[in-house]
């Protein structure tokens, strides 16, 4: 299990976190949610060992992550960012294979890492992309590499920070669908930040609504994503909608008073 037990944390003398915890819920797929400025961004860093807490611990199955020895905590944990622009001039079966870094000896087990390389690039259908340089893709297929690259850790935990966020409308949903894939068949520990709070209500297990620092609800999406919470939190008006698809949130644009 990985949590948060009472951590602090501070931009200089701004105050973001206060004995804060929490627990992210195993195998299920876990959506931070909020306002800009609210602490999703941070609390991701946290948790992936991007930033320390000045007080409180973050656990990992019993130990402290900064106790752990890199190679061990990113054999557990993988992170997929928003944007990786240095790695344009990189081809994508070199840059997948920079997952399988933390497993790497003296000895060597590039046969090994190969064939687990190609499974996951079958899985994901980029294949045929093993050849091109990152900068000649979609942002769809870049997405896909860099989910690539993460699997190739064999993580327990994954990390999306807004993997949706420079992809097309198609692509947006269809990543999602292969994250919600892997959830189910890898029983991977997912947590992801999205905006689209209609995607959160599609695509998540649990969802946190985070604000000021503080955790305002959490549940499953139909207990956090309601109208009232929305208009508290976010400042807008909306309307949940009942469709074949299940609920679907509508906003108004019309600012709460």
């Amino acid at each position: 299990m990985l949590e948060l037990k009472q951590v602090s944390f501070s931009y200089g003398a701004k105050q973001l976190f206060d004995n804060f915890s929490l627990a992210l819920q195993e195998h299920q797929i876990t959506t931070l949610i909020g306002p800009n400025g609210s602490g999703k961004s941070t609390l991701f860093r946290l948790l992936t060992r991007a930033i320390k807490p000045s007080a409180g611990e973050i656990v990992l199955d019993r130990q402290d992550i900064w106790q752990l020895p890199v190679k061990d905590f990113a054999k557990k944990v993988a992170i997929v960012h928003q944007q990786n622009q240095l790695y344009d001039q990189m081809k994508v079966i070199e840059l997948i294979k920079m997952g399988r870094l933390p497993y790497h000896s003296l000895l060597g087990d590039e046969e090994d890492d190969n064939a687990q390389l190609q499974a996951i690039m079958q899985e994901l259908e980029i294949g045929d992309l093993a050849d091109k340089y990152m900068a000649q893709l979609s942002g769809g297929q870049q997405q896909r590499v860099w989910l690539a690259t993460a699997l190739a850790q064999k993580p327990e935990y994954l990390f999306l920070d807004e993997p949706t966020t420079y992809l097309d409308l198609h692509f947006q949903y269809r990543f999602l669908d292969l994250v919600k894939k892997l959830n189910r068949e890898q029983n991977l520990t997912i947590c992801m930040i999205l905006h689209d709070l209609n995607q959160a209500l599609q695509y998540s297990d649990q969802v946190i609504l985070l604000n000021h620092g503080q955790i305002q609800k959490q549940g499953n999406p139909e207990e956090v994503i309601t109208e009232a919470l929305i208009e508290k939190n976010f400042g807008i008006k909306c309307q949940i909608a009942e469709t074949q698809q299940g609920k679907y949130l509508l906003m108004s644009g019309t600012e709460a008073k």
